[in-house]
């Protein structure tokens, strides 16, 4: 599993393939093509060269050798992963929107509020 982090260095999820898990090893959300999903099918955003971006294109957390992006603190170091839960099956994604372009700025939406829409 690779470890996710927030703006501030902390590790805030997990990935492994196409799944995003939580720190507690549940399923929170999944990427389709570079699209994040919930499990309620809402669109949350886009994962691209590293860095999960909301709908504004900013970055709201971002993976060990992203680029592109605003500036990263040090990441700290990482917990050991949690055992994660057989993710449900998901579900048919909704038509993305038009992607914005990626700013170089920092998203107000902390993880939890963009994982939680």
């Amino acid at each position: 599993m690779e470890a996710i982090f927030d703006r501030a260095g902390r590790v805030c999820a997990w990935m492994r393939a196409d799944v995003i898990y939580g720190l507690n090893g549940r399923a929170v959300a999944f990427v389709r093509r570079d699209s994040i999903y919930n499990y309620r099918s809402r669109h949350l955003g886009r994962l691209r060269t590293g860095y999960v971006r909301d709908g504004r294109g900013e970055a709201v957390a971002f993976l060990k050798g992203a680029t592109n992006g605003p500036m990263k603190p040090v990441p700290s170091i990482s917990p050991v992963p949690p055992i994660p839960q057989i993710p449900p099956v998901p579900p048919m994604p909704s038509v993305p929107p038009v992607p914005p372009i990626p700013s170089l700025s920092w998203s107000a939406t902390s993880w939890t509020d963009f994982v939680s829409a």
